[in-house]
């Protein structure tokens, strides 16, 4: 049986998804102004911070375990200043990087408080640790009506945003098994325990609300 976390079975669908969301996955860390010699994105799917992280870094490391998407990556996104791999998060063991990021993939992992701190264990002295995750007060996994019902709510704004053509598919994506199936094998903290497990790993971080999700940023050292 395929696994509902895997991103595999609607990789192109969920690239072009993001790219309907213009910088929802980049913008938060893009506005944190960092630079340096090396950044690591983790669970970079199909590209779109880490070709955004080239711009501020001389070399930039992307990671994910879906092979479709990282092959999407290399196809749409390539830069000379870039590499994209395939590998487990745990898998990564290179060290000393200025920024260590990571958007919506640490509630996939089975453990993650051991996430966090082997994110913590790759960043330099003095580098910066910088984190989204999805957050949830109601639910670990909100029922997929809620999703479906936000599809139907937002529909209007998306036509008047995106189209009628662009607008429609995000519908159907919102609608599609195998995105739902995906959504339901997710679990989220609450935003107090994203505080106090982030607060324990990283202590002294700064925190943003974006609403679907909690930012938290970390300097070694600070």
């Amino acid at each position: 049986m395929t696994d509902p976390a895997s991103f595999d079975r609607f990789a192109e669908d969920y690239d072009r998804f993001v790219s309907l969301q213009p910088g929802q996955h980049t913008s938060w860390v893009a506005g944190l102004g960092l630079s340096g010699e090396r950044a690591l994105d983790v669970g970079c799917g199909s590209g779109h911070t880490a070709e955004r992280l080239a711009d501020s870094y001389e070399h930039v490391l992307g990671v994910d375990l879906s092979e479709p998407m990282i092959a999407i990556a290399q196809r749409k996104r390539p830069r000379p200043n870039l590499d994209y791999r395939v590998a487990d998060a745990f898998a990564v063991d290179d060290n000393g990087f200025d920024l260590v990021y990571s958007h919506t993939m640490m509630h996939h992992l089975p453990d993650y408080r051991a996430g966090l701190e082997h994110l913590k264990s790759l960043v330099r002295p003095g580098g910066t640790v910088a984190v989204v995750d999805n957050v949830c007060d109601l639910y670990p996994t909100p029922p997929r009506s809620m999703y479906l019902l936000g599809a139907w709510l937002g529909l209007p704004r998306q036509i008047r945003r995106l189209g009628w053509r662009d607008a429609w598919f995000e519908f159907r994506f919102w609608h599609s098994k195998p995105w739902l199936d995906h959504l339901a094998s997710d679990r989220y903290l609450s935003r107090a325990q994203f505080r106090e497990l982030y607060g324990d790993v990283f202590p002294g971080a700064q925190y943003d609300d974006l609403g679907f999700a909690l930012a938290m940023r970390w300097t070694d050292g600070d």
